[in-house]
């Protein structure tokens, strides 16, 4: 960056103290809180930037200061665009602008928050302590969750405006001549067309040859183009069978459901559902009951459908990593040979990764508060950097000469 000073005022240019210590010196725990530092300075700089980009657009207009962005910031299209939206729109969220610029909110959650005053005006203030505590993935839905508690309409007007900003693209990439395909969908939609991509790749994966596997976005790709050029399969018949997950809390009292939510927590409102039985097949998470049986104790290994849907409605996802459900396996918190039940309390959602590490790493699942599952790493060791390898040379030597004596 050009630098200008005036009056003893640099202008233009962000210091940043690099580290004076290399990290083969440093401890475990001193790395740890460099690669924060360096996270918390992002955020700074991505405030000061929102800031500045903010003024420069009043001055000089939109497109000029995008094309700044594209050609000397080296920003793509898309996201030069997005910058430019969301600075102009933290003018009006003067606290989150101001969290952004101490470093204390990062750069996604400040945007998320921006994108959701543009859909409705927001009170921030009931929102900033959640964007500097959450990562982006939870603070996402505890702002769609705060949109749904002030609509007044159960989301309905939230969904209808999410599916007129429903769009595809298709083009050609001539710098290799790949075909990209590009889309946003609602969450409904979405969760279908999620759906049919997962039971397709699942197919593909049982299909292939375990010497010689697809990448995931590869499998993914070859799903996709199955779906829309071969729907049926290689069999005559009906198209992809989406089931859909669907949870609800069902209201003893009034006898009515709410609180209706897709897998990923989604919400949706109530007349979606109704809408959704029409059309789809649905798969209800069901909780304990007289009608079914949630816990098998030992008769069994595996989980069962019911619980397996009733462990997606309660994790949702990975409980270490955020992998989706599908990809997820049901894991024996006491493992089933050492005597532990295949029951919901003794069950959670791993992927295979993640399985890996309770088996042969020493990660433990644990129980939070709340009544969250959660994996822990096994406790970090606390070591000093190996010395130098010069140190060690003459040492070597002296054992070399006397093997030679010998």
């Amino acid at each position: 960056m050009n630098k200008a000073v005036v009056k003893g005022r640099v202008l233009n240019e962000a210091v940043v103290l690099a580290p004076t210590v290399s990290v083969g010196e440093a401890t475990v725990a001193e790395l740890r809180d460099r690669v924060l530092s360096t996270i918390r300075g992002e955020n700074r700089l991505a405030g000061i930037r929102a800031e500045a980009l903010a003024e420069l657009t009043r001055r000089a207009g939109t497109e000029l200061t995008e094309n700044d962005l594209r050609e000397k910031g080296k920003k793509h299209r898309r996201r030069a665009r997005s910058e430019v939206e969301v600075a102009r729109e933290l003018e009006r969220l003067p606290e989150t602008s101001k969290g952004l610029q101490e470093g204390e909110i990062p750069y996604e959650n400040a945007r998320i928050l921006a994108r959701a005053n543009q859909r409705g005006i927001i009170d921030e203030t009931e929102l900033l302590d959640d964007a500097r505590s959450q990562s982006p993935d939870r603070f996402a839905a505890t702002v769609r969750k705060y949109e749904k508690r002030r609509s007044t309409d159960d989301g309905v007007s939230r969904l209808e405006h999410q599916r007129s900003q429903r769009f595809a693209r298709i083009r050609t990439d001539h710098t290799d001549g790949m075909t990209v395909l590009y889309g946003r969908f609602d969450p409904v939609t979405g969760a279908r067309i999620e759906s049919a991509l997962l039971k397709k790749m699942n197919e593909l994966w049982q299909e292939e040859d375990p010497q010689n596997r697809a990448t995931p976005a590869q499998r993914m790709a070859d799903a996709l183009a199955l779906l829309l050029t071969r729907p049926g399969g290689d069999k005559d018949g009906p198209s992809q069978d989406v089931k859909l997950l669907v949870i609800a809390d069902y209201d003893m009292v009034n006898r009515q459901l709410h609180n209706v939510r897709l897998e990923n927590g989604i919400p949706i409102p109530a007349s979606e559902l109704r809408r959704l039985a029409c059309d789809a097949q649905i798969l209800p998470a069901i909780f304990r009951g007289p009608s079914v049986p949630m816990d098998l104790g030992m008769a069994r290994r595996k989980a069962s459908p019911t619980q397996r849907a009733a462990l997606i409605a309660r994790d949702r996802a990975c409980i270490g990593c955020g992998a989706k459900a599908a990809w997820c396996q049901s894991h024996h918190i006491i493992h089933w040979q050492d005597g532990g039940p295949t029951n919901l309390d003794n069950m959670c959602l791993l992927c295979s990764r993640c399985h890996h590490n309770v088996h042969e790493r020493d990660w433990q699942v644990e129980q939070t508060p709340t009544g969250a599952y959660r994996l822990r790493p096994p406790p970090t060791k606390q070591t000093h950097p190996p010395p130098p390898k010069n140190q060690h040379q003459p040492r070597r030597k002296a054992l070399h000469a006397t093997k030679q004596r010998k």
